[in-house]
Parts: structure tokens; sequence; C-alpha cells
């Protein structure tokens, strides 16, 4: 065998491609079903699911791999010891019909004219009375026992059936307030014990926790989501202006992440970006201090993968750079270089080499994904899984190295090189490096490969 070596290096493309966990999001939707009208959304998960509207991306809108929905207590336990998953069920279905996973996040209650904790829940524990966000809601005592085991067989129930489900994306880590977002009483020890259960509790499905709990989660390794990224929107008064009045972007996200030492939770789990409101309520507010590329920065310094402007229309002048954004969010795999010998013998093993670089912002938190190398001649195939852990992959670079053997059934004269990274629960590719040359398929073509 030569000892000479052949280098294919494909072309890096800037294209959009829609690979799978990262990117933008649907909310209470799923992909090409119609909007929300005008800057509304609605907190109540869908309990119908009608066929889909469009048949691509809902016009403006960006692409989805990932969906998103929140359901409160009531629709999943309507009595104290019956749950009904019918709604999950469906959600999940739909979602995979329309090529997505789905996040998804239970809330006990939401705000004052909002649903509140299930009617069987008052009898079973105590209610108390809190102020939340100028309101007077009556809501469970979230630093008790008794609020804890009934959220807590909520959990564990969910996770039981679902913990590992192929078509779920991630579970928020949410329990305390109006949709699980923090605002309402609960002590350190109450919030530390919760999020124990959580994680105990899911053993495959990564655990997103709330940004206003994040080192409570974090700590036990998981990933966070923040409920309002991008906001600008406080008003100021008559002795602060606008752009110096308090907002999450400035005061809040920084500081938490500073505080619970999460810098690094990234590594270990998601981060996932809600809007504050809606992008195309920054866009009419722009004259204030509304700076799309700033907030889009922030994204990328956090390391976040998926980003979800709750189904609702991007402004046009928008559109692309959120789309762009959605390129670098999450992983992006470049195939540099594979390196293999010019020439080979059926029967015989050769060594090759390949060099794929990370350009995105966060590893891939998913374990089923192998890159592939595929030899072809005429009517023979050969593919071959490359046995290394892809959720390793930090931004930056990967260096593989290997032996692949020939079969003997392939003929002297030329074979063709492919690589691709496929699903191993499909042996399908499904992930496209971000090069020029790859079929619809998903197969990158490399170059030839000589055959004594």
């Amino acid at each position: 065998m030569s000892d000479l070596q052949w280098r294919a290096r494909p072309t890096e493309s800037n294209e959009y491609f829609r690979n799978p966990h990262k990117g933008c999001a649907t909310f209470q939707h799923f992909e090409g079903d119609p909007l929300f009208d005008g800057t509304s959304w609605s907190e109540e998960g869908p309990t119908a699911f009608p066929e889909r509207k469009h048949p691509g991306v809902t016009p403006g809108y960006l692409p989805s791999p990932v969906a998103y929905c929140r359901w409160f207590w009531t629709v999943f336990q309507p009595e104290k010891n019956r749950f009904d998953w019918t709604v999950i069920d469906r959600a999940l279905e739909t979602a995979r019909q329309r090529g997505q996973t789905l996040q998804v996040r239970l809330m006990p209650y939401g705000s004052s004219r909002q649903p509140q904790v299930p009617e069987w829940y008052s009898d079973a524990a105590p209610l108390k009375t809190e102020t939340i966000k100028g309101r007077s809601q009556a809501v469970p005592d979230h630093s008790g026992d008794d609020f804890h085991q009934w959220w807590g067989n909520v959990v564990r129930e969910f996770a039981a059936r679902y913990d590992g489900h192929p078509d779920l994306e991630s579970f928020d880590l949410a329990h305390i307030g109006p949709w699980g977002e923090g605002a309402a009483e609960c002590s350190d020890y109450a919030k530390k014990r919760m999020a124990e259960l959580y994680v105990s509790a899911f053993q495959k499905t990564p655990v997103l926790a709330m940004v206003a709990q994040i080192k409570y989660g974090t700590n036990l390794g998981t990933g966070w989501r923040c409920d309002c990224f991008g906001d600008f929107r406080e008003r100021g008064n008559d002795v602060i202006p606008h752009r110096l009045a308090w907002n999450h972007t400035m005061d809040a996200y920084p500081r938490l992440v500073c505080e619970a030492d999460a810098h690094e939770a990234w590594k270990n789990g998601p981060v996932v970006f809600e809007t504050c409101g809606v992008p195309m309520g920054w866009y009419l507010q722009k004259q204030l201090v509304y700076d799309l590329d700033f907030n889009l920065r922030q994204g990328f310094k956090y390391h976040g993968s998926v980003f979800m402007p709750k189904s609702t229309a991007l402004p046009e002048e928008w559109t692309q750079p959120l789309l762009d954004s959605c390129k670098r969010l999450g992983y992006r795999f470049v195939l540099r270089q594979l390196e293999y010998p010019v020439t080979v013998r059926p029967g015989q093993r050769f060594e090759w080499t390949m060099w794929i670089e990370n350009v995105g912002v966060a590893p891939l938190y998913r374990d089923h994904y192998r890159v592939a190398l595929r030899i072809t001649q005429n009517e023979h195939q050969h593919v071959v899984l490359v046995d290394r852990d892809m959720t390793l992959w930090l931004p930056g670079d990967v260096w593989l190295r290997d032996r692949i053997e020939l079969p003997s059934s392939f003929k002297p004269g030329t074979a063709m090189l492919h690589a691709a990274i496929v699903n191993t629960r499909t042996n399908m590719p499904d992930i496209r490096f971000a090069v020029a040359e790859q079929d619809q398929a998903g197969w990158v073509s490399l170059d030839k490969i000589h055959i004594e």
C-alpha cells in the first residue's frame, strides 16, 4: 500500500441547516401552525392539535427544529389521584410529525387571572395568601412538605413516563410562583430539595433550571433557562430615565450567573432563551435602548442553544440577523479535512484522520449521534461509525484518528469516500455538516480513493 496521503478539504458553508436540538423554537405551537396575533401570546399549553396549516416554515417566523409548550397543573392532574397525560402524548406525537423535539414545562399555577392550582389541592394541603406582581393570590406553601410531596409526585410521574423519550428535548425545573418562574416565597432549603428531586427523577432527559433559581440546578449539573431574554422594557420614572432603569439584561442575568458560579454550566446542559415580550415589541420600541446585536451577543456569551420568540411575527428587518444567530447557537460542525492513503487494497485496514471544528457556541447534548464514513463503489457500500462521544465536542477543534477495513468485495479501480453525522437510532444522517459538498440525504462527498 502506498505511503502517499490524500487530503479531502470540503468547503465551509454559511448556509442555515435545520439541525436538531438547536436554533429557534415555536411556543405553544408547532412548525407550520399559525402565529399568535400581534405581540400577544398564551401561557396555556395546547389541548387541541389541528392539522398543519403551512407546509414549511410559518410565514413571518424562523425554521424551528424545537417546539416548546407548558401546561398548568389543572390540565394533567384534574383529580387528586389521577393523572391525565393525553396532551403530552399528543404534543410529543405532533412534534415528531413536524420534525421537532419538544421542550416541556409543567406549572403549578399562573398569574391571578390565569389557572390556579387544581381545586382538589386546597383540600389536600393548605394555601396561603401572597401579593405577587401587585395582586393577592392564594398559593401553595412552596417551602412546605405538602407542596414538596404533591408537586414532587407530578415530577416523578412525568419522569417515570417520559424520561429519555426520543421526542422530549428537555424539562424545566420550575415550581415557584406564577408559571414556575420564581416570583413567590420559598426557602433555600425547599429550593435545594426540589432541585434534587428533579435531577434524581430525570436520568436521561436534560433538566433546565429557571434562571431565578439557577444555582440550585446548575450545582447539580443541569442546564438553565431564562424567561426574559432581551429585556430593556422598564420605563424608568421622573428621576431615573428609561435608558438607566433596572432591567433583566443589565441587572439580573449577569448577576445571577456570576453569583451562582454558573459560567461553565453550559458544558453540562443546554442554555435556553425565552424572549422578554416578543421581538416585534422590541422593534417597536427600538428608539429607546433596544439593541438587537447587543442582545444576540449576550446569548452567544452565555453559550445558548435555543432561542424562543413565542411564535409571534418577527420584524422583517430582523429576520435575517435572527436566522444568522440561529446558525451559531448550539453546535455547528465544519468538516475541515479528511486525510487517508491514496491507494488501498481490498481486505486491508488503512488509517485515516479527520479534523472537525465546532464553530458554534455550545456542544451537542445528545449522545445518540456518531460520525460515519462511507465507501461506495457501484453497488457496494461500506459504512463505519466512529466510536467517539460527540457530546464532548465543545466549541473548537476535534481531531479523530482511526483505522477502517476495506471489504474484500470491493474491486480494483476507484471508490468514493463520504462522511455524515448519523442518528444511531435510525442509522441515517440527521445532522448536517456546515459544508457545501453534500447530497440531499446529508452525506458529504469527499474524494476518490484508489483500490489496487
